[in-house]
């Protein structure tokens, strides 16, 4: 009954899909027993080839989105009559959730990175273009990680790593997305291609190593101060006099390559504060800059403070 098509060939699920009734979407899933059925009724096609992923994406109804890619993420999400995949409309739309979603629930990665990669042969200096959140096809591959495409992408032009993410007061840059997910291999990807990237501040003026600190990315942490080039990283201040390891105070973390590393580690931030004034302050961290202290055999600094 669930399967049954009207004049147009849709069906319930299209129907439904088509006007954002999550729940009734859901109660339709649920009431098929098997999954290969329900994945039969989800794979339908309308007269325009369109499957009810396509009419929710279409629509813009990011619940249901979610929950059609969830209830069948092995699906390969093939195109309508006009050539147009979920994806696809996703991008052309600017349905920001609804494409990284998709993305990232799609088991098979080469499917997605292959879609991306021939949006982007398609038409390559669209991916230049930033979207209504400020970020271009670029940020969103590296968020993904999907290093292939990058590196295509790079190869065609480097600049494009230097391109801006967000708005015009609160921006971000590749690496620095890269340093937040964790992804020491994109890092890598990165500065092969474009070696110069590693001191790019966003607009809080703060580095990769900044970044890392903050999203308690330790391997990435770890990764930028092995590498000889990025030494300067961990002496920067940012935008309010913090050097990474003022962060790395106040996060609570324990690095020790990051604290023991060979920089001006008591620099003072805007508010006079050196690394290990935070850390005095932070109950967590007390013990293991005390220890920082005494290995580096500066008891009278803290004799002074206490």
């Amino acid at each position: 009954m669930l399967r049954c098509q009207n004049k147009k060939n849709e069906t319930a699920l299209h129907m439904e899909a088509n006007e954002g009734h999550t729940e009734v979407v859901r109660v339709l899933l649920a009431c098929i027993e098997g999954h290969n059925t329900k994945e039969k009724l989800m794979r339908m096609t309308d007269a325009s080839g369109d499957t009810a992923l396509h009419r929710a994406v279409r629509s813009q109804h990011l619940d249901v989105v979610k929950l059609l890619v969830k209830e069948d993420s092995e699906f390969e999400l093939p195109p309508n009559h006009a050539q147009e995949t979920p994806l696809y409309l996703a991008a052309e739309s600017g349905f920001h959730d609804a494409l990284i979603n998709i993305l990232e629930s799609c088991k098979k990665s080469t499917y997605a990175a292959d879609c991306i990669r021939s949006l982007w042969r398609w038409n390559k200096p669209l991916c230049e273009e930033p979207d209504l959140w400020g970020w271009n096809s670029l940020h969103y591959d590296v968020k993904l990680g999907l290093e292939d495409v990058v590196s295509d992408m790079l190869r065609w032009k480097k600049s494009l790593v230097y391109l801006p993410a967000g708005s015009e007061n609160d921006w971000t840059t590749a690496i620095h997305i890269a340093a937040s997910e964790g992804d020491v291999n994109m890092i890598n990807k990165l500065l092969y291609h474009c070696p110069y990237c590693w001191d790019t501040l966003n607009s809080n003026n703060q580095n990769a190593l900044h970044v890392a600190v903050l999203n308690n990315q330790d391997e990435v942490v770890r990764f930028l101060l092995d590498s000889d080039k990025c030494d300067n990283l961990a002496v920067d201040p940012d935008s309010d006099g913090n050097t990474p390891l003022h962060l790395l105070a106040a996060s609570g973390n324990h690095v020790p390559e990051l604290i023991n590393h060979p920089s001006e580690n008591m620099s003072f931030n805007k508010e006079n504060q050196t690394p290990l004034d935070i850390a005095l302050s932070c109950t967590a961290t007390t013990k293991k800059f005390k220890d920082y202290v005494k290995r580096k055999k500066d008891l009278r600094a803290l004799t002074d403070i206490i």
